[in-house]
């Protein structure tokens, strides 16, 4: 589990834990029985918060990509400095 993940489920927790203090023992029950609607209406804000949850890991895993591209770039870069010949090539350019 990488750092924003960790993030994220604390948050929900915490969050879980909020909601569990406010509300009395049985709501879950009662809303079932008596405002399925309401049921309907938490059920789906819980699916899109899923969904957003992965996609902001998704997009975390393409910035840590994009982060590795760049650094083996500039790896890449100094491996082409320390090539024999670079500095005389650099002189020749300017």
């Amino acid at each position: 589990m990488n750092g924003l993940d960790r993030l994220l489920r604390d948050e929900v927790s915490r969050r879980l834990e909020s909601i569990a203090g406010t509300c009395p023992e049985g709501t879950f029950s009662f809303i079932s029985c008596y405002h399925p609607t309401l049921r309907g209406r938490l059920e789906e804000a819980e699916e899109r918060l899923a969904g957003l949850r992965a996609e902001i890991l998704d997009r975390y895993a393409a910035w840590q990509a994009g982060l590795k591209e760049i650094e083996n770039l500039w790896a890449l870069a100094a491996l082409k400095r320390a090539e024999p010949g670079a500095i005389e090539d650099l002189k020749s350019a300017a």
